[in-house]
């Protein structure tokens, strides 16, 4: 879907609400970058709510979701939704109706019925995967791992697997299909049940298809465990194509999706409807085939040597900043600057080319966990450290964070919790800094502003709101802005200052009761 010419126009002041779930999860933090992408390059801003999928059976996710009800007209213009996560136990008419409850302009990446929505093409997708492996490895029992059955790409993909077979003149069987609910763990109990409660031998098929990477990965993880090799004895894939799936041992083979497409898309579809223009109810994407060694094939998402692959090559000009770059997230840069050298070096023999880019992945891989190490341990640092003065004064806990949150590049926070006695309609700064106060008064303020008063600055950028919780009680919000790292890096943040929260409720109501 290409945007329309309006949708460039600038839209200085336009703030986005964005509903999204579990920010450690690769394939809503691409989709939300994405967003995030779209929205500031037209001159607008985006409020990240980080909730849960509705009605999540999980108690402590169900209290997260909770934080959606403070989105309204006050704190945002229109709303972009990640509806295959966030609906997906509820289904696609339920996510429909309750989006166009907040009677907001309103687009979704995911269906949702009555709502304009940007997806990709899940069935051509599974379809591939099973053309590949009929037709390219002979494997001709193909078990599948699927999804949620009220995630409508989860359906989808199912139905496309029994199509697939039928093209291929290969006859189902239940038996080989195993449900899952997009987790690795998942994955890995889906093995459970093939070999322990149905009791299947290996011999009896010779593929696992899974839904998505994460329940690929849960699958490989048994099957290593079992000392079933894979790809010789199981061939294995997966969908979506997220980072790890690269440098996952083995690398798995997978249907790329287009996930800042998909985000960016969609920003542009909510300029459409904001505009008054008419849209279509759904649009798709393609997808795209990637194959790597978990099926049996030599890895092909590096692009050929470039046209002066054979002239002298400056590392310092070339390598250095594309292996900067893939530390930060620029996945696969550091394997494109440095492949014409790899091909010279390998001296025309594929299976040193192969072992090249084995090496050159490993060497990217590990020095991304040292930089994801670093930041996790500047993080643990600081969360000792607020432990260990979360009964001191406040002014001290927003000082800690001052001193360490840039480190981690946040420059801005805000912790608030909500007013005893009030529900969940006001909230009271705790603690946080901003750019001009490093230890910024204790304010009351309703809970639909989010932002309290004094931080202008997260009121005209892209910010996220978290919540904070403790087990299944959702205490408060912090308010980050929003940075081009690790979305796990949030989620940390807010665990920490759940515990800080709960331990001043705890204190206060030991002090009420001896009072």
């Amino acid at each position: 879907m290409s945007p329309s010419p309006a949708s460039a126009a600038p839209r200085r002041g336009l703030r986005v609400a964005l509903l999204a779930a579990y920010l450690d999860n690769e394939y809503e933090w691409a989709i939300c970058k994405g967003v995030r992408g779209a929205v500031e390059a037209a001159g607008g801003s985006v409020l990240y709510v980080a909730g849960a999928g509705l009605s999540d059976p999980n108690p402590g996710h169900l209290a997260r979701a909770s934080l959606y009800n403070l989105v309204d007209s006050s704190t945002a213009d229109a709303i972009l939704s990640v509806s295959g996560v966030v609906g997906h136990f509820i289904g696609t008419v339920a996510t429909g109706a309750w989006l166009q409850k907040f009677g907001l302009p309103v687009a979704s990446v995911g269906i949702a019925d009555g709502v304009p929505s940007v997806s990709i093409d899940d069935a051509r997708g599974i379809v591939q995967l099973i053309e590949h492996l009929v037709l390219q490895h002979d494997r001709k029992r193909i078990a599948f791992v699927s999804g949620i059955p009220t995630n409508p790409q989860a359906n989808k993909r199912l139905e496309a697997y029994y199509t697939g077979l039928r093209e291929f003149g290969l006859a189902p069987d239940p038996k080989l299909v195993v449900p899952g609910d997009f987790t690795r763990e998942s994955g890995t109990r889906a093995m459970y049940e093939l070999f322990d409660r149905r009791q299947l031998k290996v011999s009896e098929f010779d593929a696992i298809i899974a839904a998505n990477d994460y329940m690929a990965f849960g699958v490989v993880d048994e099957l290593v465990r079992r000392r079933i090799s894979v790809p010789e004895q199981l061939a294995v894939v997966g969908f979506d194509d997220i980072t790890l799936a690269r440098y996952h041992e083995p690398s798995l083979s997978t249907v790329r999706q287009p996930l800042d497409q998909l985000g960016r898309d969609a920003a542009r579809l909510l300029f459409d409807v904001i505009d008054g223009k008419p849209v279509a109810e759904s649009n798709e994407l393609s997808t795209e085939l990637v194959l790597r060694r978990s099926c049996g094939c030599v890895p092909t998402d590096i692009p050929g040597p470039q046209d002066d692959a054979t002239g002298p090559i400056d590392e310092t000009r070339e390598v250095l900043p594309a292996l900067a770059a893939e530390i930060n997230g620029a996945t696969g840069a550091f394997a494109r600057a440095l492949d014409p050298l790899l091909r010279r070096l390998a001296a025309g023999s594929s299976y040193q080319l192969e072992q090249n880019r084995k090496l050159a992945d490993e060497l990217a891989t590990r020095l991304r966990l040292a930089r994801s190490d670093l930041i996790h341990e500047r993080l643990h640092k600081m969360s000792r450290q607020l432990y260990s003065r979360m009964f001191s004064p406040r002014a001290q806990l927003s000082t800690l964070l001052a001193e360490h949150l840039p480190h981690l590049g946040i420059d801005e926070c805000v912790v608030s919790e909500f007013v005893p006695g009030k529900g969940q309609s006001e909230l009271r700064l705790s603690f946080g800094f901003s750019a001009e106060e490093l230890q910024p008064q204790s304010v009351t303020y309703p809970t639909r502003q989010i932002v309290p008063p004094g931080f202008p600055n997260l009121l005209r950028r892209s910010v996220l709101a978290l919540p904070l919780c403790y087990a299944d009680e959702l205490l408060g919000i912090a308010v980050l802005p929003a940075i081009d790292g690790d979305g796990s890096l949030y989620e940390s943040l807010a665990q920490s200052f759940g515990v800080v929260l709960k331990s001043m409720d705890l204190r206060r109501r030991a002090e009420a009761r001896s009072g």
